[in-house]
């Protein structure tokens, strides 16, 4: 603890050395305890049926034979499935059964700020709290999670997590694998000790590279198995890990199918050998077992990468993640060539552009900050009652995220789903960006752009980074999304050009005065705008550059 956080990421005594097998030796105890040669058969949570949602502590056995102490919703880890179809609501009571406080976050649900699962309404112990709103968004894979101030890696990794899918009939009508072909699976990082328990324990080096684990647990069971037939199956895969990023492969190199990522189908299949699942992301894949030999074996695994420069980390290693085993009945279909349409925004379009700096708290910011683990986000740790930013509801904005730190960072904004624009490690985006997401990973030295509105709801929301033990030191920042004020008189319009902005009035707008603030909310800062207007066919036009402040527009009575 003396020493400090860059000192310690970056040496390389006997850790490093151990990490061929492990990060720490003491990581990788195992019982005295066989697996069975197959695994462990997958299992499945029950589907939600309504009424409440319970969050109690309880014995559950993950390694059979061996009760361990869990935080369980309903009495299942993970949490019951929650399945809706698009235009229905989601009505449920939040119980919290727990001796700390709670709240879940949907993650990827577009629902009310009120109800989204935001650290400052977390209900205390033995408290609870309703939900109820209308789900409209594409169809898609998504999960909900614990997300309670400073708790939430601990709760999550305890159990408090599990899917929540969204169904449309224009889905069910392309032919994908349905019923029994059409898989969950909830991959999450776990950490293994003498008496198979979860216990949760992060030291110092733990906070700074995320609670990284032995083993992978697949639905909540280790060593996970599944029995096939020799059809075509879709696995909706989900990382609920709490630093884990994943490399998914299949077998030795084979191929498969994305069809979806984070938010919902993508506009036709793309093949692939490999893809990308950082903490809070999801895929929905295609697998055709009549490619693989009968009664033969099949690896889900996460391939060797680099891309964290942390010595004696775990992260990028080679690992089994559950195991496909093949039957000699069934058969296959083919897969859909063709998904579900896809428009994209244009950047072009974009009024502002906002820049996220991530760094270290001893990079160059101050100095080193004793006894502080996470990263910062434009210099700043998270506190509850502070708003850090406000977006305009409705507004196309880029958003630029700066990885100057030495660890990847999977960026998460709540409310919003958005677009990766483009990566500077790369010339072309990887599959695993395409379409919609909710969730993208920056790497170390990369600048990763994004094209974000927000037009679902106002409200404040949070933005942080899915590694949770980042997020419980304060990897967070605040915003609002607020409307424009509303004010009596002529209405502008405002275009952005390609180096300046120009705000147009009404020709009989001239009781009025063109007023600017650098953002919206109730401590906003309206200052008159110097620039003469000229008379043009549209009306009367203010041009002035884009390196000023001003970002938003308004005319006041003179």
């Amino acid at each position: 603890m003396k020493s400090s956080r860059r000192e310690f990421i970056r040496q390389s005594t006997s850790a490093a050395v151990l990490a061929g097998t492990g990060l720490l030796s003491e990581r990788r105890i195992l019982a005295n305890h066989l697996i069975p040669a197959a695994g462990y058969p997958l299992t499945f949570p029950p589907i939600f049926q309504g009424g409440s949602l319970e969050a109690k502590s309880a014995l559950k056995e993950i390694w059979p034979g061996f009760p361990a102490s869990v935080l369980a919703l309903n009495g299942t880890v993970p949490g019951p499935t929650i399945r809706l179809k698009r235009g229905e609501r989601f009505k449920a009571r939040v119980q919290n059964s727990l001796n700390e406080p709670l709240v879940l976050h949907w993650h990827g649900i577009l629902g009310p700020a009120r109800m989204d699962g935001n650290p400052r309404d977390a209900v205390a112990a033995g408290m609870s709290y309703e939900l109820d709103f209308a789900i409209d968004q594409r169809a898609g894979t998504y999960w909900y999670h614990a997300h309670t101030d400073r708790l939430t890696a601990k709760q999550v990794y305890s159990g408090l997590a599990g899917f929540f899918i969204v169904d449309d009939p224009m889905e069910d009508s392309l032919g994908l694998p349905r019923g029994e072909f059409d898989v969950p699976l909830l991959l999450q990082d776990r950490r293994s000790n003498a008496a198979h328990t979860l216990d949760y324990s992060p030291g110092m080096d733990d906070m700074i590279l995320g609670f990284l684990g032995d083993t992978t647990t697949v639905n909540g069971v280790p060593s996970a198995s599944l029995s096939v037939q020799r059809a075509l199956y879709r696995f909706r895969l989900l990382n609920g890990s709490n630093a884990r990023v994943f490399r998914i492969g299949l077998g030795e190199g084979a191929k498969f199918k994305l069809i979806a990522n984070d938010a919902g189908l993508l506009p036709a299949p793309i093949e692939v050998t490999s893809l990308f699942l950082a903490p809070g992301n999801r895929a929905d894949i295609l697998v055709n077992f009549t490619d693989f030999a009968h009664g033969s074996t099949v690896e889900l695994k996460s391939l060797a990468f680099s891309g964290d420069m942390t010595m004696g980390s775990t992260q990028g290693e080679t690992r089994t993640i559950m195991k496909f085993v093949g039957q000699h009945v069934g058969s296959v279909g083919p897969a859909p060539t063709a998904l579900l349409p896809f428009t994209p925004h244009d950047p072009f379009e974009a009024k502002r552009t906002r820049q996220f700096m991530i760094t270290m708290p001893d990079g160059g910011h101050g100095g080193h900050m004793a006894g502080m683990t996470a990263d910062l986000i434009n210099g700043l740790l998270y506190q509850m009652d502070r708003t850090d930013f406000t977006v305009p509801f409705g507004d196309l904005e880029i958003w630029e995220f700066h990885n100057m730190a030495e660890h990847m960072h999977p960026m998460h904004p709540h409310g919003v789903l958005f677009q990766v624009l483009s990566r500077s490690s790369a010339p072309t985006l990887p599959p695993e960006d395409s379409g919609w997401k909710d969730t993208v990973l920056v790497r170390p030295g990369e600048i990763v752009r994004t094209l974000v509105k927000f037009d679902a709801h106002e409200g404040p929301f949070v933005l942080h980074c899915h590694n949770l033990e980042h997020e419980d030191a304060g990897m967070m920042l605040n915003f609002d999304v607020t409307a424009a004020p509303t004010v009596e008189g002529p209405r502008l319009s405002v275009r952005r050009q390609v180096s300046e902005f120009i705000v147009t009035a009404p020709h009989d707008a001239t009781a009025y005065r063109l007023e600017a603030t650098e953002h919206l909310g109730h401590d906003a800062l309206w200052v008159p705008v110097t620039v003469t207007p000229t008379h043009e066919i549209e009306g009367l036009a203010f041009r002035f550059p884009l390196d000023g402040s001003a970002q938003f527009f308004r005319l006041a009575k003179i």
